[in-house]
């Protein structure tokens, strides 16, 4: 089954490779390579004839030295998007409860498996969240008994 065809975002991300490539001194060769591509097939990506896998665009900003999003950044159209998943309002917490609870097990679990310097450690940073979570004082080191780094 083929791919959806190549579009004018495609030629965007095209056009945005070859100039890195271009910038960073690189041949033609030496993006093809680790693509396990032909010098025809790349030619087709950077014109925006094919469109690249999601996984070969994790390779070739990775030789070029760019995250991903690079390519996507200057994408013409992206001035009115919609939200992303992680502008999403985020559920608030209803109860403190669930973070006892939560404290328990963490206690339990370590009175289980960890040596008592750990566990220590722990009760210190389970503490500081407890205080932080209940509006008590605000957590400062000076105030923790346990070990510091």
């Amino acid at each position: 089954m083929a791919g959806k065809p190549a579009d004018h975002r495609d030629v965007h991300i095209g056009g945005l490779i070859e100039e890195r490539r271009l910038r960073a001194g690189l041949s033609r060769e030496a993006l093809a390579s680790p693509l396990d591509v032909s010098l025809s097939q790349l030619g087709k990506y950077l014109k925006g004839a094919n469109r690249l896998s999601a996984t070969d665009l994790d390779v070739v900003a990775r030789v070029l030295g760019v995250p991903v999003g690079y390519f996507f950044e200057t994408m013409p159209g992206r001035e009115s998007a919609q939200p992303g998943l992680s502008d999403r309002p985020q559920a608030r917490l209803e109860t403190l409860e669930a973070w006892t609870d939560f404290a328990e097990a963490v206690a339990r679990a370590a009175d289980t498996h960890l040596d008592g310097e750990r566990r220590q450690a722990l009760g210190s940073l389970v503490r500081a969240v407890d205080h932080a979570l209940s509006g008590q004082q605000a957590f400062d080191k000076a105030n923790d008994s346990g070990p510091s780094d």
